[in-house]
């Protein structure tokens, strides 16, 4: 039951990845509000350090909450997977506990360049 719950887990985690997808199941308010006329670099920034800010600051809702509910969910499934797999395999775990935060950096360098880009297209000063 453990092992199905921890693979359920990283089957959502999984399934959120495909954000920009995912996104325009929440809300359709995919069109850019541009709360900040700054320069782009703010908002990959920002997004950068908190994924999910930067599309806040581009008014994309939705995109900015999938992306923060993500860079949450993805090594807190990851962790827990790797602790539900401790006892029968202690060096898969460890692999996957190291797995996790570079995944999260993944996500945050993906997340910052998507803020950068549509404020560059759309929300320049």
């Amino acid at each position: 039951m453990r092992m199905f719950l921890s693979l359920a887990l990283v089957v959502v985690a999984v399934m959120f990845v495909s954000a920009d997808g995912f996104a325009k199941v929440f809300a359709a308010d995919d069109a850019v509000k541009c709360r900040l006329k700054a320069d782009p670099l703010i908002t990959g920034g920002a997004s950068f350090f908190v994924p999910g800010l930067g599309q806040f600051f581009n008014g994309q809702d939705s995109k900015g909450f999938v992306h923060f509910i993500v860079a949450v969910a993805l090594p807190t499934a990851i962790y827990f997977a790797a602790s539900m797999i401790a006892p029968v395999s202690i060096p898969t775990a460890v692999m996957m506990s190291y797995a996790a935060p570079l995944l999260y950096l993944g996500w945050a360098v993906h997340s910052a360049l998507d803020a950068y880009g549509v404020a560059s297209e759309h929300c320049r000063p």
